[in-house]
């Protein structure tokens, strides 16, 4: 099993690869994904994709950071896996690599009746007016509740584990793949230190295989004081993340000097680092103040959001709206709408610009 990469051996793999412009991306005609994962529908998605592979191409994207679906991998297994292989050699292709992410704390709130997860098939229902598609999501502010996963059942821990170790190996020596983002948001949700357990067993797992790529999990949410008093820090679960992870991965949507004052206090940790999650216009993160920063200081990055559609990523959090001293007429997320319309040409001005850098 190997080690946790030294900072020496972390900066030696970074600084042979190209600086990475990303998004995360959700194909628009999809919600979460779901339909280009599907065996019933791929075959009806790939056209949008395709043509949305060309947005990307034409604003010098080279990174796509995508939630991979555990439901989809438990009925469909091998197919679900070679559907990916066939993404990412048309990723490949325009030489574009992705970081999928595993395992996630940005859960919906409350223990379902039935826990096992839901064969999904056709076009998915989704409901209109909230980000994220459905009107319960775990982007509501809810502060009573507690978000689940399949972790949290002892008898789901098992296939959780085949589930990692079928990517693994698979795809654990594929060039294609950046990074593996293990744990998206560890400790949201409400969890807190609730999967403290389970982030140290992914981690565990995950190098017992013996990745090429670098292991990963994210900070997020930070102390008010974070990057002026030196004292302090995230919270335990974010610190176990930071201190686990080969590349320091960070998410951060708040106004631009938070966002310095952020890179500034990571910077400490002495790694490579990548922003996994960014651009939020309703609370002044923008892609004009934060892209140039992270050009000038080689961290790779991945704002969120390519074209608007079925989940909504355009609109903001549902817990903003109740705040009308904010601009909500501003998109949140996404660059293009369904028309494929540019939000903002200025942006993709300046993305295009970094692009051709490199």
């Amino acid at each position: 099993m190997r080690e946790r990469w030294t900072a020496e051996q972390a900066w030696e793999w970074y600084q042979k690869r190209p600086w990475v412009m990303g998004i995360n991306y959700v194909p628009s005609i999809t919600l979460h994904g779901i339909e280009l994962w599907q065996e019933d529908t791929y075959p009806e998605v790939i056209p949008s994709v395709r043509r949305e592979f060309e947005l990307m191409e034409d604003i010098g994207l080279n990174g796509v950071r995508m939630f991979l679906p555990f439901s989809v991998w438990y009925y469909d297994r091998e197919k679900f896996l070679d559907r990916v292989d066939g993404f990412l050699e048309e990723l490949a292709a325009r030489g574009i690599t992705m970081m999928p992410v595993i395992f996630n704390d940005c859960v919906d709130f409350g223990r379902p009746a039935d826990i096992t997860p839901q064969k999904s098939h056709g076009w998915q229902k989704y409901d209109i007016g909230h980000h994220g598609g459905h009107k319960d999501n775990p982007f509501t502010g809810e502060q009573r509740k507690v978000g689940w996963c399949l972790w949290d059942e002892p008898e789901w821990r098992g296939v959780q584990e085949e589930y990692l170790t079928a990517f693994l190996e698979r795809f654990g020596k594929d060039e294609r793949i950046y990074a593996w983002d293990l744990w998206n948001e560890p400790g949201n949700s409400n969890r807190h230190d609730m999967s403290i357990p389970y982030l140290k067993r992914v981690f565990e797992l995950a190098r017992s295989m013996d990745p090429v790529q670098p292991l990963t999990a994210g900070v997020w949410s930070y102390p008010e004081d974070y990057g002026v008093n030196g004292e302090a820090d995230v919270e335990p679960i974010q610190r176990l993340a930071l201190d686990e992870s080969d590349i320091v991965t960070f998410h951060q949507y708040e106004d631009f000097e938070r966002v310095k004052r952020t890179v500034a206090r990571l910077k400490k940790e002495g790694r490579p680092m990548m922003n996994t999650e960014w651009l939020n216009r309703v609370q002044d993160n923008f892609i004009q103040d934060n892209l140039p920063l992270y050009h000038e200081e080689r961290i790779g990055s991945y704002s969120w959001g390519l074209v608007a559609g079925k989940c909504q990523h355009f609109l903001p959090w549902d817990q903003l709206w109740n705040n009308r001293e904010l601009p909500l007429n501003r998109w949140q997320h996404d660059l293009f709408d369904t028309f494929y319309t540019p939000y903002d040409e200025e942006e993709l001005e300046l993305m295009r610009k970094f692009g051709k850098r490199g």
